[in-house]
């Protein structure tokens, strides 16, 4: 157990450093995406300064539309808004010491060279910082209006800046006018980039702008208005320091009202749905799996109206978005725990339905479907939950890839289970309710998971074997014999017996077992209607036994033994006592009525003297 626990504690923190691991590498990947695609931009502007065709121009704008929205979208799934920064200042004091040497000298191209490539850093300087203040403002619910206020105030710098910069009309060859220029193309580049960021943002705010869900029913609107009352006025100026107001608090109070007041009508509802979709008004469980129901809704009610308070008491604090994914965590396991208790309750009742009409309906196979199920739940809402959070599946899935092969070392012992468990499902070896013996435990298959099979003994005590064991070992299943169950038996009677008389009795014991009605018969045919196409035969297929064997089978010690040897066509062990008892009675009748007894152990004591002389003057003296 010590050696257990161990490796499984190896296990969880192997898997905690991959998982720490890839959120690291995850961040990473996301902004590495945002600044190619910012490369991608410039790029095609690029481009667009040297083509003149407009089928080309079309294509690039086209192509520079779609970059520039997927730009947006990855701003708007990041959630760190600090981009890795580039040394870009000791390139800027680097320029600018060399402008103002060769401002001193004279050299006016040279200055002019600088100037530009220090306005292109600048200007990639500001896009950088740009980008986190979109990644702030999406984390952070800005407004759309001040999200618009803030890009044209840039937007409109940015173009004073381009409008000031520009280059010399002269033709001459000089090699730095030509570093100049090229400089110049850099600028437009960036410039280009820049602008084209702003300008989209300024055309489609809602693309980067995130509201939360609250907003959209207006409460900042009702707070507003309960803050416009005088008697709000003073009361406000009190509360600012702690950063709430008057119609934050009102609003919240009664929002837990009305929260708690709709507790009847929800539950309506929920029952309502329950009957309605889920079981009939006549189940006999429709109670029960409404309690289970009620519990989770009952929950999500409230923390909704907790939820709903909150935002709008804290609305102006800095935590906002603190409380965002706090709530959004809570709202998943909510979730999960509701649809959790929906399915078990869906498959609870379609199992009852499916039982009464078909007896040998694999109950093991919808206890898979329902683990499956809830799998794709989890997996769903933390797919949900990771796009929320800014963190890529791809990148999760690349990095589960590189950490694949420690991942499957530490996790082998989990595999092996669970593939022996889908072994045990497809093979069919034994199901639900089965009594099996494997090795040294015998009982009822209480749970076949995917990990366990757990076995209820006799004694009532619950053993947990693993699958990778069960599918390798032999398993005596009890419960797979449609008809027979074996009574094996020798009658002892006495030596003193007339021989006719066993040889009638015999004759009398067959009959007996022939004519039963509770024996099984081989003369009689017996069918199952369900018949697969197999080599083997039915009998063996559907644990079908029929022999009957009377015989007179040897001499023992005391007695004269005949071996009775039957099956019975119950399976059914109480049903099968009956049947064996009423048995032993016939027979108990039989040899009463042809004049044989049951034979039981005795021993002959023979007493015999050392002296032959003196057993001759014993006998002799006994005569006279």
């Amino acid at each position: 157990m010590v050696f257990k626990s161990i490796k499984n504690i190896k296990i969880a923190v192997l898997f905690l450093v991959l998982l720490l691991n890839a959120s690291s590498l995850l961040a990473i990947s996301n902004q590495q995406e945002i600044i190619e695609t910012v490369d991608l931009i410039k790029a095609i502007n690029a481009q667009l300064l040297i083509k003149a065709d407009d089928k080309s121009i079309n294509k690039l704008l086209e192509t520079k539309n779609i970059t520039l929205e997927k730009l947006i979208k990855q701003l708007k799934a990041e959630s760190n808004a600090k981009l890795p920064s580039k040394d870009i200042k000791r390139k800027l004091d680097f320029l600018q010491s060399r402008i103002t040497i060769n401002t001193e000298r004279g050299n006016n191209y040279a200055v002019l060279r600088d100037k530009i490539k220090l306005k292109t850093l600048r200007v990639d300087l500001e896009l950088r910082q740009y980008l986190e203040y979109l990644i702030e403002a999406s984390n952070n619910y800005q407004s759309i209006e001040s999200v618009i206020a803030t890009s044209q105030k840039k937007l409109d710098r940015l173009l004073k800046t381009v409008k000031e910069l520009a280059l010399p009309n002269d033709k001459t060859g000089s090699p730095v006018l030509d570093e100049a220029r090229e400089n110049h193309k850099l600028f437009l580049q960036t410039s280009g980039s820049y602008r084209d960021i702003l300008s989209y943002v300024i055309n489609n705010p809602r693309q980067i702008v995130s509201s939360h869900w609250f907003q959209e029913f207006s409460l900042l609107s009702a707070i507003s208005y309960i803050n416009h009352f005088d008697l709000a006025h003073s009361i406000n100026n009190k509360l600012a320091p702690f950063k709430i107001d008057v119609g934050g608090v009102a609003l919240s109070f009664l929002i837990m009202l009305l929260v708690y007041f709709s507790y009847p009508f929800v539950f309506s509802c929920t029952r309502w749905c329950v009957e309605n979709f889920i079981i009939d008004k006549e189940e006999e469980q429709q109670e029960l799996i409404y309690h289970e129901i009620r519990t989770p809704a009952r929950t999500l009610l409230i923390f909704f109206g907790i939820n709903l308070s909150a935002y709008a008491l804290f609305y102006k604090t800095d935590y906002r978005s603190s409380l965002e994914g706090v709530s959004f965590i809570i709202y998943s396991l909510i979730f999960i725990w509701l649809l959790f208790r929906i399915v078990d309750s869906f498959v609870l009742v379609q199992i009852e339905k499916l039982t009464s009409s078909n007896k040998e309906l694999r109950k093991e196979l919808f206890n898979l479907a329902v683990k499956v199920a809830k799998g794709l739940i989890v997996i769903i809402i933390l797919g949900f939950g990771l796009s929320h959070f800014g963190i890529s599946l791809t990148a999760i899935i690349s990095t589960l890839g590189v950490g694949g092969l420690a991942f499957a070392l530490a996790a082998k012992d989990t595999l092996s289970n669970l593939f022996g468990g889908m072994t045990i499902l497809f093979d069919n070896v034994f199901r639900m309710g089965d009594w099996i013996k494997l090795g040294d435990v015998e009982g009822t298959v209480a749970e076949i998971g995917l990990r366990s099979t757990t076995i209820r003994t006799f004694d009532n005590a619950l053993i947990t074997i693993p699958n990778s064991v069960v599918s390798v070992s032999s398993v005596m299943n009890w419960n797979r014999r449609a008809i027979g169950r074996r009574i094996k038996m020798y009658i002892g009677i006495t030596y003193e017996s007339d021989m006719d008389n066993i040889r009638q009795a015999l004759d009398d014991i067959r009959d007996m077992l022939k004519n039963h009605p509770d024996i099984a018969n081989p003369h009689q045919k017996i069918t199952r209607k369900k018949r697969g196409f197999k080599f083997s035969s039915e009998e063996d297929t559907h644990g079908i036994k029929s022999t009957q064997l009377v015989f007179m089978d040897r001499y023992n010690d005391f007695s004269i033994d005949i071996l009775i040897y039957c099956f019975t066509r119950t399976v059914n062990w109480a049903e099968w006592l009956a049947v064996k008892e009423d048995v032993l009675f016939k027979i108990a009748d039989i040899l009463k009525n042809n004049d044989l007894e049951f034979a039981y152990p005795t021993q002959v004591r023979i007493i015999r003297p050392e002296n032959r002389t003196e057993l001759s003057e014993q006998l002799s003296g006994k005569q006279l």
